[in-house]
C-alpha cells in the first residue's frame, strides 16, 4: 500500500505553509518572502469557506475508474484527503484537484485553510504559490503578464535542508507552469485566460498528484473526458511506473494543446475588425478645393499629338466660340463626380477599375452621376480621433497577443528540456527511461508543433502591426479638417515642447559651464589678492626705512644730507649732530615711522572690513540675497 503523502505532524500545522514544507530547496527568507506576499494577497484570493467548493477527480489503490467528488468545507477535505484526526487515510494513484472561481477576475471558491491543507497534504513546492497571484478579484487585470515554469526533482533519499522530523523521501519529480490562451467572450469579443498548472510524480510509490487553476471548468471537463470510458486514459495505466508516467506526458499535452487553440481564429477576428474600421480610407472622398477657371480664359491650340492623359487619350479640338469640346467619335464617358452636400465643392470620382479606355465609337456619352448615385457609408466617412484611438487600441492588442505567445513558447520549450534532461540523469531510473523513451521523443514532437504554429502567428501579428500602422497614418491623413488641424496643432506643440526641452538642456549645460569657469576665476582671483596683500605688507614694512637711507642726485634723503658727515655747519659753527651715532639715528626714525605706517595701514584695512560687514548686514535686513 502507498503511503501518506505527508506526516500527520506536518499536515496539523498546515497554518503555517510553506515553512511546514518537509524537503524544501528554498532558503528561509525566500520563505518568508512568498507567506508575506500571500498574506498580502489573501483577501482577493481566497472566498469564504461557506461558498467554497474544490472539485477531485480521484483514481483510488484498487479503483477501476476515475471518481469526482466536490469538496466545500475543510472538515470535509480532511476527511477526504485522510489527514487526522481522519479514522482511514486516503491513498490514491492519480488525484485531480480542480480550483476554479465564478469568472476569470472573481475569486477562487477556495478558502485559506482549504488551501493551506491540500498544499501541506501535497507538499506542494512554494513556488506554485507565485502562479495563484494573477488569479482572484480585480477590476484590472493585474500581474497580467507573469508567466514562468519551476522544477523540484527529489532523485534523492535525503534531502539538506530537510526539517528535523522528516522522514527519509521518495523519489518525485515536481513541476509547475502557467501558460495563457484566447478564449471567446461572446460572439464579438476575445479574452486571454490563464491556467497554472502543478504536477507531482512519485516515482517509488507511482502515484500522481495534479492541481490546475483556471477561472472557468474547461480544464476539468477536458480532463473528465480523457479519463472517462471513451479517454485515452485507462485506469490500468497507472498501475506501472511506465504507464503513469506516459500518462503524465499525455496530460501536459492536454494544457499545451489548450495554449496554442485559438489563436487563428483571434487573429482572423482582428484582422477582421481591423479592415472594416480602415477600409473606407481608400474609397472616402478627398477634399480638395477646386479653383474656378471661366471658359473665355483658357486658349488652347489644337493637339495632333497622342501623349498620355490623366483622364483622356484623344486630342481635344477647339470650337469656333473658343470652347472646348471632344471629338464626338472619340469621345469618352464624361467623368463622374461627387458633390459634398456640405460644402457644396464637385470633384471627379476615380475611375472603375473594369474601365479600360476602349469605348467603342457609337457609344454613347454617359452623363456624370449624380450626388444621390454615390453612396458613402457614414461609417466609412468618419474619420474622427476616436476611429485613430480604436485603431490604436486593437495595436495594443494585437503586441499583447505576440507576448502571450512568446511566453507560452519559452515555457512549452522548457517544459520540453525538463523531460529531457531528467531521462539522462545518472539517479533516473534506467527502465523507466528506456521504456518512456519513445513517448518522451513524441512528446517533443508534439511541443515543436505547437511551438511552430505559435511562431506562424507571432508572424501574421507582426504584418498585422504593420499595417496597423499604415492605416493609422492614412486615418490621420483623412480626418474632418477641423480635427486634423486640432492634430497638426498638437504635433507643433509636441515638436516645440521637445525642441524647448532640447534648448533649455542646452542652456543648462552651458551655465554650467560658466558656472565652472566664474568659480575657478575666484579661486585664482583670491590667491592673487592673498599675494597682493603680503607684497603690499612687505612693502609698506620696507618703504619708511628706504626712505631714510636712501640717497640720489636729484633726491636725498635726510641720512645723505650733510649733518651727519661734517663737523662744521656752513657758517664755520660746530655741528651739534656730528657727535650721534648714524646708525642709532637710522633706527630711531625709520623704527617709529614703520610702525605708524602698518598701524596706519592696518586700521584702514580693519575700517574697510567693517564697513563691508555693515553692507552685507544691511542688505540681508533688506531682503537681499547676498
Amino acid at each position: 500500500m502507498a503511503q501518506q503523502t505527508t506526516s500527520p505532524t506536518l499536515a496539523n500545522d498546515a497554518e503555517n505553509y510553506p515553512r511546514n514544507v518537509a524537503h524544501r530547496t528554498i532558503v528561509p527568507y525566500a520563505l518568508d518572502a512568498i507567506r508575506h506576499q500571500l498574506d498580502t494577497q489573501a483577501p482577493r484570493l481566497f472566498t469564504d469557506e461557506a461558498k467554497a467548493a474544490l472539485d477531485f477527480l480521484d483514481l483510488g489503490n484498487g479503483a477501476q475508474d476515475f471518481w469526482p467528488s466536490r469538496i466545500k468545507n475543510a472538515e470535509r477535505l480532511r476527511e477526504h484527503l485522510g489527514v487526522p484526526p481522519s479514522p482511514s487515510p486516503s491513498n490514491h494513484r492519480c488525484r485531480f484537484l480542480f480550483v476554479h472561481a465564478a469568472h476569470s477576475r472573481d475569486k477562487l471558491n477556495i478558502s485559506r485553510e482549504m488551501l493551506m491543507l491540500c498544499f501541506t497534504h501535497f507538499q506542494v513546492m512554494p513556488e506554485f504559490i507565485d502562479f495563484f497571484f494573477p488569479f482572484g478579484f480585480q477590476s484590472y487585470a493585474q500581474d497580467f503578464y507573469f508567466s514562468g515554469f519551476r522544477q523540484r526533482t527529489q532523485l534523492a533519499e535525503h534531502w539538506r535542508n530537510a526539517t528535523p522530523n522528516a522522514r527519509p523521501v521518495d523519489k518525485r519529480l515536481q513541476i509547475c507552469y502557467n501558460l495563457k490562451s484566447v478564449e471567446p467572450s461572446d460572439s464579438h469579443s476575445w479574452s486571454i485566460r490563464h491556467c497554472a498548472v502543478y504536477h507531482s510524480f512519485a516515482i517509488k510509490e507511482v502515484r500522481t498528484s495534479w492541481i490546475i487553476v483556471k477561472g472557468d471548468e474547461l480544464m476539468k471537463r477536458r480532463i473528465e473526458s480523457a479519463t472517462s470510458d471513451r479517454g485515452p486514459h485507462e485506469p490500468s495505466d497507472f498501475k506501472s511506473m511506465s504507464g503513469a508516467f506516459k500518462t503524465s506526458l499525455e496530460t501536459h499535452l492536454i494544457f499545451c494543446d489548450w495554449s496554442a487553440e485559438n489563436w487563428r481564429w483571434y487573429i482572423n477576428f482582428l484582422e477582421d475588425t481591423f479592415q472594416s474600421m480602415t477600409r473606407g480610407a481608400f474609397s472616402a472622398p478627398v477634399y480638395v478645393p477646386l479653383l474656378p477657371a471661366a471658359a473665355d480664359q483658357l486658349t488652347l491650340q489644337p493637339r495632333t499629338n497622342t501623349q498620355f492623359s490623366m483622364f483622356s487619350r484623344t486630342p481635344t479640338h477647339m470650337t469656333e466660340n473658343g470652347s472646348l469640346k471632344l471629338a464626338m467619335k472619340h469621345r469618352l464617358p464624361a467623368p463622374r463626380t461627387y458633390e459634398n452636400p456640405e460644402t457644396g465643392i464637385s470633384q471627379p470620382l476615380p475611375p472603375d477599375e473594369d474601365d479600360d479606355g476602349d469605348d467603342g465609337d457609337n457609344d454613347e456619352p454617359e452623363s456624370p452621376l449624380k450626388t444621390s448615385d454615390v453612396k458613402v457609408e457614414e461609417e466609412n466617412r468618419d474619420f474622427s480621433f476616436g476611429k485613430l484611438r480604436k485603431v490604436h487600441k486593437f495595436a495594443e492588442k494585437a503586441h499583447e497577443a505576440v507576448l502571450v505567445l512568446k511566453q507560452n513558447i519559452l515555457v512549452l520549450a522548457q517544459l520540453k528540456q525538463y523531460y529531457r534532461s531528467i531521462s539522462g540523469r545518472q539517479d533516473f531510473p534506467k527502465d523507466l527511461a528506456e521504456s518512456c523513451k519513445d513517448a518522451i521523443d513524441d512528446f517533443e514532437l508534439r511541443i515543436d508543433g505547437l511551438e511552430n504554429d505559435m511562431q506562424t502567428q507571432i508572424l501574421r501579428l507582426e504584418t498585422l502591426l504593420r499595417l496597423l500602422e499604415d492605416r493609422k497614418t492614412l486615418v490621420k491623413q483623412m480626418m474632418p479638417p477641423k480635427q486634423s488641424a486640432k492634430l497638426r496643432k498638437d504635433q507643433l506643440r509636441t515638436i516645440l515642447d521637445y525642441q524647448n526641452t532640447q534648448a533649455n538642456k542646452y542652456s543648462t549645460k552651458s551655465m554650467f559651464t560658466m558656472t565652472e569657469d566664474m568659480n575657478d576665476i575666484a579661486r585664482k582671483t583670491k590667491i592673487e589678492t592673498v599675494s597682493m596683500k603680503v607684497i603690499t605688507l612687505v612693502t609698506l614694512f620696507f618703504l619708511p626705512g628706504t626712505f631714510i637711507s636712501v640717497g640720489h642726485a636729484f633726491l636725498s634723503t635726510l641720512m645723505s644730507t650733510d649733518i651727519f658727515q661734517s663737523d662744521y655747519t656752513g657758517r664755520q659753527e660746530p655741528n651739534p649732530y656730528a657727535h650721534l651715532n648714524p646708525i642709532q639715528i637710522y633706527f630711531a626714525l625709520s623704527l617709529p615711522l614703520t610702525v605708524v605706517t602698518l598701524v596706519f595701514w592696518a586700521g584702514f584695512h580693519f575700517w574697510e572690513m567693517r564697513h563691508e560687514k555693515q553692507k552685507k548686514r544691511h542688505h540681508k535686513a533688506a531682503g537681499w540675497q547676498v
